[in-house]
């Protein structure tokens, strides 16, 4: 009966050894810093700047006065900051993204790349409105905040993991944009995603490992229902309204995309908000119509059974009239809606924003890959290199001829 047992023990073993050493594998498909957290047993944590689209209503420093905080509906549902972050099970959310606060009693404009750039390209006739944080003063505050907590010495790893961050603005870019002459605004969107790839060489300079970041482009803001709601303002120029918010969107997330392949920095990774959502649209759509799709989609129940109207909307009187911005009335099933509201989406639809930033880090498809692996055959980057207006893609946006 020895022999028998020594042969079951040696196998035994053998399995315990072979499912050890698969789980210590390094897995090459997987960004290093969380193959590291993975290893050591820790997550990671998520550093999160933005505006109203990324906010998670909890913040680090400065928090805004408590009558401004909009309440948050439990039926909204997570941000997309919050589905990314359940979905790569990271240990801490630090939030310095902003959204537009409510009950102010001036003019207010959300969270911006940089809040300059329209000051300077309004010519002044912004400077009496209230602007909150932009990239900038976050990323400054979060710098601030870590001085003595470990990231700018590389100390963070061993008590929250690597820091991955996320840097989601453009919607209030492109809303105040649009209002601007055509040259001014393709300036502005130029000078914006300069700003905004200058601040992450900033963090890059501070970080003790190749920063790891996640930067959606944008969805076309014509879709959002406060763009439809502005058809009443803009009654007599509206169509060139529409024409000029469509083309500086195609521009913000070209230039945002072909800077993010050139940088070489850290990994970049690059999610199609608009694909996401417009997806779902075009899902409803053909479905309504009885159109079969080429994906098959139309063979699937769409996620949505309202994509135009959102959940919340003013309330109207007995006879049709508007009772107010702040009279709302509230769906009976948010989860149905891609629109939260006006200017947001709906809980789901976060959570497909999310999911799809996950799949990408998982996969390790960066917009830079190619960038990166240059700049490893080429050896160690300078310590010191900074973000290069004159090296940076040349977009040379053109408005299209006749505009």
């Amino acid at each position: 009966m020895k022999a028998p047992n020594r042969l079951l023990g040696c196998l035994a073993i053998s399995i315990i050894l072979f499912l050890f050493c698969n789980w210590l594998r390094p897995m090459s498909h997987i960004p290093a810093g969380i193959q590291d957290a993975w290893k050591e047993g820790n997550t990671y944590r998520l550093v999160v700047f933005g505006d109203d689209w990324s906010d998670i209503g909890k913040y680090r420093v400065s928090p805004p006065p408590l009558s401004t905080i909009r309440d948050r509906d439990p039926d909204r549902g997570d941000m997309w900051t919050e589905a990314l972050c359940r979905e790569l099970n990271c240990g801490a959310i630090h939030n310095y993204a902003r959204s537009k606060p409510a009950n102010m009693n001036v003019k207010t404009i959300g969270s911006m790349v940089d809040s300059n750039v329209l000051v300077k390209a309004s010519a002044g006739e912004k400077n009496g409105t209230l602007a909150l944080f932009d990239l900038s003063t976050q990323v400054q505050q979060f710098l601030d905040q870590e001085d003595n907590g470990g990231f700018l010495r590389g100390r963070v790893g061993r008590s929250e993991g690597p820091t991955m961050f996320t840097i989601f603005f453009g919607f209030w870019d492109l809303l105040e944009f649009a209002s601007l002459e055509k040259q001014d605004a393709i300036r502005a969107v130029e000078e914006s995603i300069e700003a905004l790839f200058r601040n992450l060489d900033l963090l890059a300079e501070h970080a003790h490992h190749p920063v790891q970041v996640v930067i959606p482009m944008i969805m076309d803001p014509t879709f959002l229902p406060v763009f439809q709601d502005r058809r009443n303002d803009f009654t007599s120029v509206f169509a060139h309204y529409h024409h000029k918010a469509v083309f500086l969107w195609t521009a913000w997330n070209t230039a945002l995309s072909q800077a993010a392949a050139k940088w070489d920095r850290g990994d970049a990774y690059v999610p199609d908000t608009n694909d996401i959502v417009i997806s779902q649209v075009r899902q409803k759509q053909l479905l309504s119509k009885h159109i079969p799709d080429g994906p098959g989609l139309d063979k699937q129940a769409p996620l949505f059974d309202n994509v135009e109207q959102p959940c919340l909307s003013p309330k109207q009187g007995n006879g049709g009239e508007v009772q107010g911005d702040d009279v709302v009335e509230k769906c009976f099933d948010p989860t149905r809606h891609l629109f939260w509201d006006s200017i947001h989406l709906s809980g789901r639809a976060h959570q497909l924003i999310g999911q799809d930033a996950a799949r990408l880090v998982r996969g390790n498809m960066t917009a830079n890959s190619a960038t990166r692996q240059q700049g490893l055959d080429d050896g160690p980057p300078a310590e010191n290199k900074k973000y290069d207006q004159k090296n940076s893609p040349g977009f040379n946006l053109k408005f299209p001829p006749g505009y």
